[in-house]
């Protein structure tokens, strides 16, 4: 049997493995499960935090973007499987590009939020 999936890796050429088939059992993603259970509790400690005004403001907007951070990682590791790379890091550049354009927007947002009196 081996031999058989050794010859069938011969077969692809470089470039095509992600079309070859696979030949193990589906098993229940348990993983993204733990994931999605996390994402759900990390948004939700958030939303009751935000709610609740439990901290003063300064310290609860860096505890909620702590949080995002931690999420966006969580997402980025369980859901689009980024730690799962077999060649080049190829998929660092965009990654990148998202990290640049979302600190942008999120830069930009905040500086008409605190300087919306000038903004006419």
């Amino acid at each position: 049997m081996n031999g058989g999936d050794e010859q069938h890796e011969r077969a692809i050429e470089p470039g095509f493995e992600f079309i070859s088939p696979r030949f193990e059992e589906p098993k229940f993603p348990m993983h993204q499960v733990w994931g999605y259970a996390a994402s759900l509790v990390l948004t939700f400690a958030a939303l009751w935090m935000t709610v609740n005004r439990i901290m003063s403001p300064s310290v609860l907007l860096g505890v909620v973007l702590a949080m995002a951070v931690g999420q966006a990682a969580l997402q980025l590791g369980v859901f689009m499987h980024v730690r799962e790379s077999r060649g080049p890091a190829w998929h660092l550049v965009p990654l990148g590009l998202a990290f640049a354009i979302g600190i942008g927007l999120v830069g930009m947002s905040a500086w008409i939020m605190l300087f919306k009196s000038g903004v006419s």
